[in-house]
């Protein structure tokens, strides 16, 4: 199997928009606030699902759309989906997946230097945090989002006083699948360092 070239982009959902995963595409559907529907089916709030090809969503306020699209265009706007993020990424050779889950970390807590086996976008659902991510320093607030390559070396902080959520999603090597780790400590120095954070697996999806 060759290299392969997606979309990844995370949207903001209003109550005036409505989504339709587009053939060929993938999607996971947080309910950020109020109630979300997924073809027919209700997500209350800080819930989250996966959505296929064809299947619409409408949300009573906001929900998150992350969607996975193959090739490289720009993310479409209309009234009510609103893009924040978008990245073109590439995949190496082999079945890969598509994760979800939820991270949390309490007041000062601060990850270890690492990367990931595969690129995502993240998304702060509370909190601040402080993101070094390669070269690059961010001040992340509620609803900002971020995305990392898994390539460069990422360094999280929370320096909100309380405790940091964030909603990621990953494309990932399929061998992963399970919820297996895909964190990689930058050295042994940061291997020995505690990881400081709770995940929740939403689900995951082969690509």
């Amino acid at each position: 199997m060759s290299a392969q070239r997606w979309r990844l982009t995370v949207y903001d959902l209003a109550p005036t928009g409505h989504y339709i995963v587009p053939t060929g595409g993938h999607a996971f559907v947080y309910a950020a606030d109020g109630d979300t529907t997924v073809t027919g089916t209700s997500l209350a709030q800080d819930a989250g699902s996966f959505a296929t090809a064809g299947d619409t969503v409408s949300a009573s306020a906001i929900a998150w759309i992350y969607e996975l699209v193959p090739g490289a265009s720009l993310p479409p706007r209309q009234d009510g989906l609103s893009p924040v993020l978008s990245r073109a990424v590439s995949l190496p050779e082999g079945a890969h997946l598509l994760r979800a889950d939820r991270v949390e970390s309490a007041a000062g807590a601060q990850t270890p230097a690492h990367r990931h086996q595969g690129p995502g976008i993240r998304r702060l659902r509370r909190g601040l945090l402080l993101a070094e991510v390669g070269d690059h320093l961010d001040r992340i607030e509620a609803g900002q989002a971020w995305f990392e390559s898994g390539h460069e070396t990422v360094v999280g902080t929370n320096i909100s006083g309380a405790t940091n959520a964030f909603v990621r999603v990953m494309l990932l090597p399929v061998a992963l699948a399970g919820g297996k780790s895909s964190f990689i400590p930058a050295n042994p120095q940061e291997a020995a360092k505690p990881r400081a954070a709770n995940l929740t697996l939403f689900g995951e999806r082969p690509l």
